[in-house]
């Protein structure tokens, strides 16, 4: 069950080599009441004991019991689980290149929306990270199926970690240093080459930094084989103190936005 999309944060810093800083120098924290979410629909189908996940990619399809499968073609995803955990609840074990996650879905009473909640253990942290999304009905299920089955469009995130909203962002010369908790570290010469983003997903990613102005650049993420799969358009504010991130998936084009304020 892959109910939203991982968000990778990164972003840049600019300006010259003698400057105390550069203009987005420093950490930024995503405010959740700002978010755009990305027009994606879940749709799954839970019955007779069998899981399916038509949104997945590449789909998957494997009995509801609980025993953990390897994922082929989900370079997010390594091994996965289903129970059906309750009767209007389902929970996915997912195992993920840097840490595990066990989504809890249930449909709320009314049968119109539905409340996911992911605990996620990532080694060294102490306590699981804690995040609950909300989605609504699109379809209802087929008659005799669980009802987590249909489709789901996101209705967005109620509770994020803060790890996961942050990302520090410092410049030294011509060289753009970022580091966040789960998009990793990155440092690229802007306008340079790809440069290896460490941290994460297995350090099998890069990514290039290019600026657009004064006020926004552009940073692309490339897959282990060289293929551009996200671009992150930031731009910031007259003031310097909120920084806009546009997240576009290119291989769905679908988009998530938010902003960050100056902490």
């Amino acid at each position: 069950m892959r109910a939203w999309f991982a968000i990778l944060i990164v972003a840049l810093a600019a300006g010259a080599a003698h400057a105390a800083s550069g203009p987005f120098d420093g950490k930024w924290v995503a405010d959740l009441q700002t978010q755009v979410e990305a027009d994606h629909t879940d749709v799954y189908l839970v019955a007779n004991g069998q899981y399916r996940c038509d949104s997945c990619t590449p789909r998957r399809a494997y009995p509801a019991d609980g025993v953990t499968r390897p994922i082929a073609g989900d370079p997010g995803v390594t091994a996965e689980s289903v129970t059906i955990s309750g009767p209007r609840s389902i929970t996915t074990h997912m195992v993920e290149p840097d840490m595990a996650r066990d989504t809890t879905m249930t449909v709320d009473p009314d049968d119109r929306t539905a409340t996911y909640v992911a605990l996620d253990r990532w080694p060294g942290v102490d306590k699981p990270l804690r995040t609950v999304f909300k989605a609504q009905r699109v379809k209802p299920a087929p008659r005799g199926a669980h009802p987590v089955s249909g489709a789901w469009k996101a209705i967005g995130y109620t509770e994020v970690p803060v790890q996961y909203r942050t990302v520090e962002l410092r410049q030294k010369g011509d060289r753009m240093s970022i580091r966040a908790f789960r998009g990793g570290n990155v440092t690229a010469v802007v306008g340079g080459p790809p440069a290896p983003i460490t941290g994460s997903e297995g350090d099998r990613f890069q990514a290039t930094i290019k600026r657009i102005d004064d006020h926004s650049f552009v940073e692309t993420i490339l897959s282990p084989d060289g293929r551009p799969v996200t671009e992150r358009i930031y731009t910031l504010s007259a003031g310097g103190q909120s920084l806009q991130r546009v997240t576009k998936d290119l291989d769905t084009q679908e988009t998530f936005a938010s902003t960050y304020t100056r902490k």
